[in-house]
């Protein structure tokens, strides 16, 4: 065990003197995604919003959801979520979409995923501005518990950043990862209290403990906690998500390394 946490602090610091590389693929991700597009970096704004529209008419005009204050409880909800969904998804078939830069020089890899997941984190957190400006439309306060939203964020990002180092280093050996992540997360986001609150499985107790099992229930709530009902996370969501985020990214990082040694032969 002592090895493998020596190995683990290893990795990060390799990972940390090549920072420059990082910022630098980091920054170009971020410069394709919207390169030759009419509106450019406008769509960070445009696409969250175009889905509250839909999500809002869906939930709050056909179904008649009750939920006071429904466009920041979405918003709560739909924006952390797209950072995970799209940070995960994108990541997953990032090694197999670089083979010509993997097979001529020498980096540490995860700079590849992580490159993907931080140019969407940059965008996520300047997302936050509609979740921001729609608060103050509704009139609600946001106060001291704001503190905590740094590490919320921070957990988020942990829990994408282990999940991706798996699924991309596994994908490498099997190209079916990257179909079943799709069809996985199509299921996920609805098995995260997102467009529903938690009240609404009161009457389903067994559901609603196996939607608690679920990470990104944890990170919604937690964001909803501070900025929607203006409390302080439940410590024990935190807690939880810590471990999570430790053990997911201290295996992520070894299972990545290991099959790393075989990636120029497998793409």
């Amino acid at each position: 065990m002592i090895k493998s946490m020596k190995d683990f602090i290893g990795y990060i610091k390799e990972i940390y003197d090549s920072k420059e590389l990082l910022i630098n693929l980091t920054s170009k991700e971020l410069k394709l995604k919207y390169r030759n597009s009419v509106l450019g970096f406008l769509w960070s704004f445009l696409n969250p919003i175009l889905m509250l529209f839909v999500y809002t008419f869906a939930f709050k005009v056909i179904m008649q959801q009750k939920t006071p204050h429904f466009t920041v409880f979405l918003l709560c909800g739909l924006l952390p979520w797209n950072f995970f969904a799209s940070g995960v998804m994108g990541s997953t078939t990032s090694i197999i979409g670089n083979a010509n830069l993997i097979k001529k020089v020498y980096f540490p890899r995860e700079i590849i995923p992580l490159s993907i997941i931080f140019s969407n984190f940059v965008n996520f957190v300047i997302t936050l501005l509609i979740l921001f400006v729609a608060i103050v439309a509704e009139g609600l306060h946001v106060g001291i518990p704001l503190i905590m939203l740094p590490v919320v964020l921070l957990l988020i990002l942990g829990f994408t950043i282990g999940l991706s180092l798996i699924l991309s280093s596994l994908n490498v050996l099997y190209r079916d990862i990257s179909h079943l992540v799709e069809v996985i997360f199509n299921l996920w986001l609805y098995l995260t209290p997102i467009v529903y609150p938690l009240t609404l499985l009161n009457n389903h107790i067994l559901f609603k403990r196996l939607i608690m099992l679920n990470p990104m229930t944890l990170m919604v709530e937690s964001v909803r906690s501070i900025l929607y009902t203006n409390t302080f996370p439940y410590y024990l969501y935190i807690l939880v998500l810590f471990i999570i985020d430790f053990v997911l990214i201290f295996f992520g990082f070894r299972l990545f390394r290991k099959i790393e040694v075989v990636f120029a032969e497998e793409i």
